[in-house]
C-alpha cells in the first residue's frame, strides 16, 4: 500500500509518494520528472512504482505547467523549453534541500529521473550536482544543441523550417548558453555513477540517434562503467510498463542494494 501528498515546497507544487505508514521516515529518495506540455499528475504511475520499491517519490511541477501555468499565453519564444529545463535545475536543490532538513530523504540514496522534457532536464542536472546518486532518462537527450538544431530543422510552418523563419545569428547565441547543462560536452560528470539511458527507435519526437551517437563515443570511458543503455524496437514516444518497472528496479538495485552492500 501507499500514500500520496501534495504539498506547495518553496512556492514549488509537488506530489509526494512513498508506502502506507512511513511519511516521516528516513527513505531513498528518488524525483521524477513530467514531459512537455504534461504535468505531475500524469507521472503518478512512476511515482506508485517508485513507492512500491520503498521510495519516496517527488513528482515536481515544471513552470508553466500544471498548476504553474500562467494565465498569459505561453511565449512563442522556441527556446522557451529551455528556461523551462534550466528552472528544473535551478530549482532541484530547493526541494532536496527540503526533505534532507526534514529528515525524510537519506543524502546518500539521493536519485533523479524523467520522461522526454524530464529525462532531458535529468541528463542536465549531472553535469551540475555531484551528489546525485543515481539518475534514470527516458526517452530524454543528453545533447541539448543537437536535439533544438535538429527540432528547429525538422518543425516545419507552411512547409518551411522554422530554423529559417529565425534570426540565425540569435540561434547561435541561444544555442551557446546551452553547453553549461550539455552533458555530451562534459560527460566525464558521469563520474562512475549509475545512470540509466531508455529510448524507443521509432521515437519521432526526440531522435534516438542522438542518444545512442553520445551512448558509442563514451562507452568505454572508465566514467561510464554504469551506464545502462536499453532500446524498445519499434516503440514511439511513449514509455512501456516494463520500463517503468525496469526502472524502477534500476534505482532498488543501485541506491538500496549497493548502498547495503557498503554499510
Amino acid at each position: 500500500m501507499i500514500e500520496l501528498k501534495h504539498q506547495t515546497i518553496e512556492g514549488l507544487p509537488v506530489l509526494e509518494v512513498y508506502p502506507k505508514g512511513k511519511e516521516k521516515e528516513l527513505l531513498p529518495t528518488v524525483f521524477f520528472y513530467h514531459g512537455w506540455e504534461s504535468r505531475k499528475e500524469r507521472v503518478l504511475e512512476y511515482g506508485y512504482v517508485l513507492a512500491r520499491k520503498g521510495f519516496r517519490a517527488i513528482l515536481p511541477e515544471a513552470l508553466d505547467h500544471g498548476e504553474r501555468r500562467a494565465e498569459m499565453e505561453a511565449s512563442n519564444d522556441p527556446m522557451n523549453f529551455w528556461n523551462i529545463v534550466v528552472q528544473s535545475v535551478q530549482e532541484f536543490p530547493l526541494l532536496v534541500n527540503h526533505y534532507l532538513e526534514q529528515k525524510k530523504s537519506d543524502k546518500d540514496k539521493i536519485g533523479v529521473a524523467g520522461l522526454s522534457m524530464g529525462g532531458i532536464t535529468t541528463s542536465a542536472m549531472l553535469t551540475q550536482y555531484e551528489w546525485i546518486q543515481a539518475a534514470a532518462v527516458l526517452m530524454g537527450s543528453p545533447n541539448p544543441i543537437e536535439f533544438t538544431e535538429w527540432l528547429l530543422k525538422n518543425y516545419k510552418i507552411d512547409g518551411t523550417a522554422l530554423y529559417d523563419l529565425l534570426d540565425q545569428e540569435m540561434i547561435a547565441t541561444r544555442l551557446q548558453e546551452l553547453e553549461g547543462i550539455s552533458l555530451n560536452k562534459q560527460p566525464e560528470k558521469i563520474a562512475g555513477r549509475p545512470v540509466y539511458f531508455w529510448h524507443g527507435t521509432k521515437d519521432p519526437i526526440v531522435p534516438i540517434h542522438i542518444t545512442k551517437h553520445f551512448i558509442e563515443e563514451i562507452k568505454n570511458e572508465p566514467y561510464s562503467h554504469q551506464l545502462e543503455f536499453e532500446t524498445s524496437p519499434g516503440v514511439k514516444h511513449r514509455v512501456p510498463q516494463t520500463i517503468i518497472f525496469k526502472m524502477s528496479q534500476f534505482f532498488d538495485k543501485t541506491l538500496n542494494e549497493n548502498n547495503k552492500a557498503s554499510s
